[in-house]
C-alpha cells in the first residue's frame, strides 16, 4: 500500500460516518487507498468539537482533499472555511431523498456526485454545475469475498430474502412485497430491525411480517453469509419516487456475494446489469411472485445467472473503480 501511495502523493481528509459496520464510508476509504491516497478518516457524527478537530488536522496534516458523505450537519461557511485553506472540496452522498440541508452543503463544494440521477438536474438547475450521478460499488474484502466469487449452497436459510427496515412511513412497498410473499406461501425471511409496535404498522402484523423475521440487519460477513445460503434476494427500497438512474448500495453487495438479485426494475439497474443474464427484475407484485416460483424450479439458470452477476461487480464495480472515476474527473478540471 505504501507504494501506492508514492503514486499519487495526495491525502484525503475524508469526513463521514465510519464507526458502525454498515457504514460505506469504511469502503470508500479503501478505495481511495486502492486508488494510491493517503486517506484520514474522520466522523464527524461522533466528535462534539468536529469543526475544531477537522481544522487541527488540516493544520497539521495538509490534506490536499475535503471529501464529505453526507455530511448532514456541517455549516455551509464551514465548508467555505476549508476551501479557504486551499483544500479542494469533494461531497458524495447516497441519500434518495434530499433533506433541508443537502443544497446548502452541496452548494458550498467544488464537486458533488450523487447515486441519485434526480438531484443532478436540480443540483445544476440551482447552479452547482460541477455535478455527476456516480452509484456507489462492492468493497469484496469486507465480506470475505476473494477474487474466484462464490456460489449459493445449502443448508438454506430461506427461499427468498430480505434484509433492511420494514414498516411505515417510508417501507410500505417492502412491506407489501413480505406479505405477498407469504400469502403465496413462499419461505421468507427478513433480516432487520425489529417492526414497531405502532398502530401504523398494524396491518403489517396482521399480514405476518413480524413472523418471518430472521434477526437483527447482518453485515460484512454475516451479510454475505446471508446471501450465500439463500436461493433468491428480493430487492426493494425504500418507497421515494425516482424517474432517472438510481442504483441501491444492496444490489451491489448482494450480486457481489454472489446472490440471486430480483429486484424493482429502475432505469439505474438497467442500464447497468443486463436483465434476465445477470440479475431480473419485475414490476409488479404478481410478477415477482411469478419469477420467483419461476426461478425456485430453475436452480440452473438461477445459479448462472447469479454468478454473472457476481462477476459484473467484482469486475466493474467496485469502490476502487468508482474512486477512480471521481478522481479522474476531479483533477481533469482542477
Amino acid at each position: 500500500m505504501k507504494d501506492e501511495h508514492h503514486m499519487t502523493g495526495k491525502t484525503v481528509l475524508y469526513c463521514a460516518p465510519i464507526d458502525k459496520p454498515g457504514n460505506s464510508g469504511r469502503y470508500i476509504i479503501d478505495g481511495m487507498e486502492q486508488c494510491g491516497y493517503r486517506v484520514i478518516g474522520y466522523d464527524y457524527r461522533s466528535n462534539k468539537n468536529f469543526e475544531e478537530g477537522l481544522l487541527k488536522i488540516i493544520d497539521e496534516k495538509r490534506p490536499d482533499y475535503f471529501f464529505t458523505q453526507k455530511g448532514e450537519i456541517l455549516r455551509p461557511e464551514f465548508i467555505r472555511t476549508i476551501k479557504d485553506k486551499g483544500l479542494t472540496t469533494i461531497f458524495w452522498c447516497f441519500d434518495a431523498a434530499m433533506g433541508k440541508w443537502y443544497l446548502p452543503v452541496a452548494r458550498e463544494h467544488d464537486f458533488v456526485f450523487t447515486n441519485v440521477e434526480d438531484h443532478v438536474f436540480h443540483l445544476r438547475d440551482e447552479g452547482i454545475k460541477r455535478a455527476k450521478w456516480i452509484h456507489q460499488g462492492f468493497a469484496r474484502e469486507f465480506f470475505g469475498i476473494d477474487e474466484r466469487g462464490c456460489v449459493s449452497e445449502a443448508p438454506w436459510y430461506a427461499d427468498v430474502a430480505m434484509i433492511g427496515s420494514m414498516g411505515t412511513p417510508i417501507y410500505k412497498n417492502r412491506c407489501e412485497l413480505a406479505i405477498r410473499l407469504r400469502k403465496g406461501n413462499i419461505d421468507i425471511k427478513w433480516w432487520g430491525g425489529r417492526l414497531a409496535r405502532q398502530l401504523r404498522n398494524i396491518r403489517y402484523f396482521f399480514g405476518g411480517i413480524h413472523r418471518s423475521w430472521a434477526g437483527q440487519e447482518v453485515y460484512m460477513h454475516d451479510f454475505a453469509d446471508v446471501i450465500r445460503h439463500t436461493k433468491i434476494f428480493v430487492g426493494e427500497d425504500a418507497d421515494i419516487p425516482i424517474q432517472d438512474r438510481y442504483l441501491s448500495n444492496r444490489s451491489f453487495a448482494v450480486m457481489g456475494c454472489g446472490g440471486f438479485y430480483l429486484c424493482r426494475r429502475t432505469p439505474g439497474v438497467e442500464h447497468a446489469f443486463k436483465i434476465g443474464k445477470e440479475i431480473d427484475v419485475f414490476d409488479t407484485a404478481d410478477e415477482m411472485i411469478d419469477k420467483v416460483r419461476y426461478y425456485l424450479k430453475e436452480e440452473d439458470e438461477r445459479k448462472r445467472i447469479a454468478m454473472a452477476g457476481q462477476r459484473r461487480v467484482l469486475e466493474t464495480y467496485t469502490y476502487k473503480k468508482q474512486i477512480e472515476k471521481i478522481f479522474n474527473w476531479v483533477n481533469t478540471i482542477l
